[in-house]
């Protein structure tokens, strides 16, 4: 599962990068943030990112380099956006593409290892956003499986652990 090769790595991460970096994208990679922009709305209208069909589920995963770190009800890796100030994205275009966000129909529920006092919702990238610990939380479109921590060293971007904190591993 993490063994990819680099090029399968560093070619999302390059228009991913692009796209958090602006909202305006050069030609060159316009095409590739629109494959990306596709495939995660596909995705996203398969497991509920894109709108809330059902209460999230917030739960704990465990990596021997992250340790302890949050993940939805499938076991898809949560991350915060340091550039977010409180419940106020900074995450707009291109980049909610491909960071969307963890939306919930009602309130989140926490699952193991959670406090389900830190967890709410607010009107983040979309309405009924996740917070925990007053941090908006967003998957990465390159994340593909339980377990994916493809966002990690992506800069500003964090997976968080249960203390609401960010894991910098960087």
């Amino acid at each position: 599962m993490r063994t990819r090769s680099l090029l399968t790595i560093l070619i999302p991460a390059g228009v991913m990068l692009a796209a958090c970096g602006s909202d305006s994208n050069t030609s060159s990679t316009a095409a590739a943030s629109t494959t990306v922009a596709a495939a995660t709305t596909t995705a996203a209208s398969t497991d509920g990112t894109s709108s809330p069909a059902a209460a999230a589920t917030v739960a704990t995963a465990t990596d021997p380099e992250l340790g302890s770190y949050l993940v939805d009800a499938k076991g898809r890796t949560l991350y915060l956006f340091e550039k977010d100030q409180g419940t106020t994205t900074a995450c707009t275009g291109g980049c909610a593409d491909n960071w969307p966000p963890l939306v919930s129909s009602g309130a989140p529920a926490a699952g193991d290892g959670v406090d389900a006092a830190q967890l709410s919702t607010a009107n983040g990238v979309q309405p009924n956003q996740v917070t925990y610990h007053g941090h908006l939380l967003y998957y990465f479109a390159g994340d593909q499986a339980a377990g994916d921590t493809n966002g990690v060293g992506i800069p500003s971007w964090y997976t968080v652990d249960p203390a609401g904190a960010a894991i910098d591993k960087d």
